[in-house]
């Protein structure tokens, strides 16, 4: 029989690296992240901390695009 395993993400705030880039410049910052955030809480912290709106953040993990819906996990 096949069991299903369940992964237990620890609730603890963890350090994200981050590359910014637009068409002149590129930054890395660091964000304080949980494993459930999701790709569209972290566009709006990024708008609140460094102003860049959320509708022209694009955010690649992995070399995937990520749907805002997405978690960091």
């Amino acid at each position: 029989a096949l069991q299903r395993l369940r992964l237990t993400l620890p609730r603890v705030p963890c350090s994200m690296r981050v590359v910014v880039e637009d068409a002149t410049s590129s930054a890395t910052v660091v964000l304080r992240v949980q494993p459930h955030t999701t790709i569209a809480a972290l566009k709006q912290q990024v708008f609140e901390e460094f102003g860049f709106h959320p509708l022209v953040q694009r955010w690649i993990i992995g070399q995937c695009l990520c749907a805002d819906e997405r978690s960091v996990a």
